[in-house]
C-alpha cells in the first residue's frame, strides 16, 4: 500500500508599505493522508498467511490459492527429504518408474513414513482450497455493479469449486496406487486433480482480462506468457504417462523399459514443480476484502434497516423476531 500526503506552502506575511503588516494568507487546507492498494510481489504466501493475525479484518484470497500450491511444493521437499533419509530405494525401485524410467516427483511421498507427512500436509491443502473459494465468491458479488455475473466471472467462480474439489480428490492418491498397484487409476485421479488447479489459475486469469475488473490494467504480457505455459504443461504431461501406461501394458513390456525417452518425462515434471513455485509471483494480483465481525447477543436489540435483506433472512432462521416498538 502507499501513504500519499498533499502538502501546500504557507505563504509568509509581507510588511505593507505603510509599515501595517499584511493580511495572513488564508490557512492552507489540512494535509490529505490516504491509502491507496497497489499490487505487491510477495516472497511467499504461505508464510505471510500464517504470519496474519487471527482477528484480521483486510483479507486477501488470492493469498489462499497462492498458499495452496506453495504448500504442495513444501510437502514434495519434505517428502523427499525423509524418504532419502529413510530409504532411498522406496523411490528409486518405485513400482511405477518401471513405466516411465525417471524419478517422478510423487516417487517421494508415495510410501510411509513420507507418506503420513504428506497426507497430514495436504489435509490442509482442503481448507486454503475451499476458503479461497469461498473469499473469491465473496469478492465477485460485492464488486457486482449490475446485479448481473458475465461468463468470465461465472468461470473464475466455477474454476475456484473446481479447485476445493481437487483438493479432496488429491488425498485419494494414497489410497489408489501405491497400496494395491492400480496406477492408471491412480494417473487419472493426478491428472483430473492437475487440471483443476490449473483452471483455477486460468479463471483468475479470465475474470481480470476479459471480466469487469479488466479496466483496471493489471493483466500484463508476463502473465499471459506464464498461463499459456502453465496451461501446456498441464496438457501435454498426463498425455505422455498415459501412453507410457498403456504402451507398456500393451507391449508386455518387464522391467523399467519406458516406450518414450525417460528424459522427456522429467522435463515436464520440472516444468510443471516450476509453475507451481512461480504461481504466486506469476498471477495476476487482485484488491483484498474488508472484513468486519461483530457478535449478535442473543437478548440485543437490532435494527433491521442495519441489515441487508439477505442478512435478515439469515437472522430469521437463526431465530430472531421482529418486534414492533410502541
Amino acid at each position: 500500500m502507499q501513504l500519499i500526503h498533499n502538502h501546500q506552502n504557507r505563504v509568509a506575511p509581507e510588511a505593507s508599505e505603510t509599515g501595517e503588516a499584511a493580511p495572513l494568507a488564508p490557512a492552507p487546507p489540512a494535509v490529505k493522508r490516504i491509502f491507496k492498494v497497489t499490487p505487491s510481489l510477495e516472497f511467499s504466501s504461505l508464510i505471510k498467511l500464517l504470519a496474519t493475525p487471527v482477528d484480521a479484518c483486510i483479507i486477501t484470497p488470492k493469498l489462499y490459492f497462492q498458499a495452496s500450491n506453495e504448500l504442495t511444493v513444501v510437502t514434495l521437499v519434505a517428502c523427499w527429504t525423509i524418504t532419502l533419509a529413510y530409504d532411498y530405494k522406496l523411490a528409486w525401485d518405485h513400482p511405477a518408474r518401471n513405466y516411465v524410467g525417471h524419478l517422478n516427483p510423487c516417487f517421494g511421498w508415495d510410501f510411509a513414513p513420507a507418506s503420513y507427512v504428506a497426507v497430514f500436509m495436504c489435509a490442509a491443502d482442503v481448507y486454503l482450497a475451499w476458503t479461497y473459494a469461498v473469499l473469491e465468491a465473496l469478492r465477485t458479488r460485492l464488486r457486482d455493479t449490475d446485479n448481473r455475473i458475465d461468463r468470465a466471472e461465472r468461470f473464475s467462480l466455477v474454476t475456484t469449486y473446481l479447485h476445493g474439489i481437487a483438493s479432496m480428490m488429491w488425498l485419494l492418491l494414497w489410497l489408489v496406487g501405491p497400496p494395491d498397484g492400480r496406477w492408471e487409476v491412480h494417473l487419472a485421479i493426478f491428472s483430473a486433480a492437475l487440471g483443476f488447479r490449473y483452471l483455477c489459475t486460468l479463471g483468475n486469469y479470465v475474470e481480470n482480462r476479459f471480466g469487469k475488473a479488466f479496466e483496471k490494467g493489471h493483466v500484463n504480457t508476463s502473465h499471459t506468457l506464464f498461463i499459456i505455459v502453465y496451461g501446456l504443461v498441464v496438457a501435454v504431461l498426463p498425455v505422455l504417462y498415459f501412453v507410457d501406461i498403456t504402451v507398456y501394458a500393451a507391449e508386455g513390456r518387464t522391467g523399467i523399459d519406458p516406450p518414450l525417452p525417460w528424459q522427456l518425462l522429467q522435463t515436464f515434471d520440472i516444468l510443471w514443480m516450476g509453475c507451481l513455485s512461480a504461481s504466486t509471483a506469476m498471477s495476476v494480483p487482485e484488491p483484498p476484502i474488508i472484513v468486519t465481525h461483530k457478535v449478535l447477543e442473543f437478548d440485543d436489540e437490532f435494527d433491521p434497516e442495519d441489515f441487508t435483506p439477505a442478512q435478515q433472512k439469515l437472522m430469521r432462521n437463526l431465530g430472531y423476531r421482529e418486534v414492533a416498538c410502541g
